[in-house]
């Protein structure tokens, strides 16, 4: 205490005879006291006041500053090589799709004004899992664990969570500015708890949330539920839904439409960016994005208490109805060169003696992972319905979306497998061999689809020839 009263009353000598020498002028730089100067003018500062500050009036806080963790969190600053590309991100995934479908109004006025990064997660202490990101008073989103930061591919996971939290947090900077409908909490009432971490994940799904994390609380259930449906897609969320319990899955649905319905009141069409965001996704290459990979993701059901032996891995999709008449061919079109293939087949079909035959619809019904039949409804001249069943195998590259199908195992020997297949089988070779002669990309079909359709309809394009594919609606 003696020492620090004497420097005290050193220090106000000091001050008060500097007091006296008003005209006195210094000249000091005091840049050389500050090497951190925050209102230096380097590539990334100009970098970032082009791109955020003049576009969207968004401060980027990236040198390190107590004030914005407060003294009780652990953090480190962040690496500056990792700055631009981090905010590349927040601007491609997520300004540039609010920007462009709730318009340039919206997004300038509710954007988040303040940007704030560190390098490490938020610790409170060392069994603290780490704080990921925060949202304050409708104006400040802190993104916390730059320093994680790698290039694609390798840096998949860092752009996909830095999505997650943006989402995330934004979804709270709504909330915060127009409130969370009043009907929202009483969809899961009851099943909120604390801590959250003592609710499996499984146990959340089926009772209605889509991380546990969302089952602590209804309002981080609010957010984590537009993030989600934004950044994995619809039909991470569908999967998700179908494979809860019957009211686990009627409370998907509801929250579901409470989000749309909240982003409609917003003045946005949650569908046209939830479209937007995948697009960002599947260009970052998240698997979670692409058709293929759910065409080859096999799900066990959720089945309390497990049975012994447990059931059957089921794949995600339970069929794609493939109908050049239907209602889908009509509103999008198709490809010219598959029609070819398919009236080929249908004229075939019709010359078949007596009287011929006529196809009704081609049905894909995925029996696995690797196998798929192909199904086609006919009707004889007698006006009564048949189906043909084809086995093929099907082999599928996720990393790039490729199909090859080969000649499969029947799966029976009724009439559909024996008879009625060896019927057509003549006829609609042109099918069979267009499927057997061809490498396929798996993908969202077609590339026209408006965002009401989008991740219902998917299809298969002939590798290199992107005129040349077939699709149609999916069923779980």
């Amino acid at each position: 205490m003696k020492n620090i009263y004497r420097l005290t009353a050193f220090l106000l000598l000091t001050l008060g005879l500097s007091a006296c020498r008003k005209t006195e002028k210094l000249n000091v730089d005091y840049s050389t006291f500050n090497p951190d100067d925050p209102q230096t003018n380097t590539p990334l500062d100009q970098w970032l006041k082009t791109n955020f500050l003049d576009e969207y009036n968004i401060q980027v806080i990236y040198r390190y500053n107590r004030y914005y963790h407060g003294n009780t969190a652990n953090v480190v600053p962040s690496k500056l090589e990792n700055i631009q590309p981090t905010m590349q991100m927040v601007l491609d995934g997520f300004i540039t799709p609010y920007r462009k479908i709730a318009g340039e109004t919206f997004t300038k006025t509710y954007m988040p004004k303040e940007w704030v990064l560190f390098g490490s997660y938020s610790y409170a202490n060392t069994s603290d899992p780490g704080v990921a990101g925060t949202a304050a008073a409708g104006r400040r989103i802190t993104l916390y664990g730059v320093n994680d930061y790698q290039p694609l591919p390798a840096g998949q996971f860092y752009a996909w969570d830095r999505q997650r939290i943006m989402h995330h947090e934004f979804g709270h900077i709504l909330n915060q500015i127009i409130p969370i409908p009043t009907d929202w909490e009483s969809i899961s009432k009851g099943f909120y708890k604390q801590p959250y971490n003592d609710t499996p994940t499984d146990t959340a799904r089926r009772n209605g949330f889509v991380t546990s994390y969302a089952s602590g609380v209804s309002t981080e259930d609010y957010a984590e539920t537009i993030s989600w449906l934004l950044i994995n897609g619809q039909v991470w969320y569908d999967d998700w839904a179908g494979f809860a319990n019957t009211a686990g899955k009627a409370r998907f649905i509801q929250k579901e439409s409470n989000v749309i319905n909240y982003y409609n009141n917003l003045g946005i069409n949650f569908k046209k960016l939830q479209m937007e965001v995948q697009q960002y996704m599947i260009g970052i290459g998240l698997k979670e994005s692409k058709f293929a990979y759910w065409l080859n993701k096999n799900r066990t059901p959720l089945i309390t208490p497990l049975p012994n032996p447990a059931p059957a891995l089921i794949p995600t999709f339970k069929s794609l109805m493939l109908n050049l008449n239907g209602d889908y061919y009509i509103k999008y079109g198709g490809s010219d060169q598959f029609k070819q293939v398919y009236d080929a087949a249908a004229a075939n079909v019709l010359a078949i003696a007596p009287g011929g035959r006529k196809i009704n619809y081609i049905r894909f019904d995925f029996n696995s992972t690797t196998s798929v039949t192909m199904n086609i409804n006919y009707t004889n001249s007698a006006g009564t319905v048949f189906d043909a069943k084809y086995a093929f195998n099907m082999a599928i590259t996720v990393a790039n979306g490729q199909v090859k199908f080969t000649t499969g195992t029947p799966g029976g020997t009724d009439a559909t497998w024996v008879a009625n297949a060896t019927t057509l089988a003549v006829a609609v070779k042109p099918l069979t061999d267009y499927l057997l002669n061809n490498t396929f990309v798996a993908d969202w079909l077609p590339v026209n689809v408006v965002p009401d359709d989008y991740m219902k309809l998917a299809g298969f394009t002939v590798l290199n020839a992107p005129t040349n594919y077939f699709y149609g609606q999916l069923a779980y």
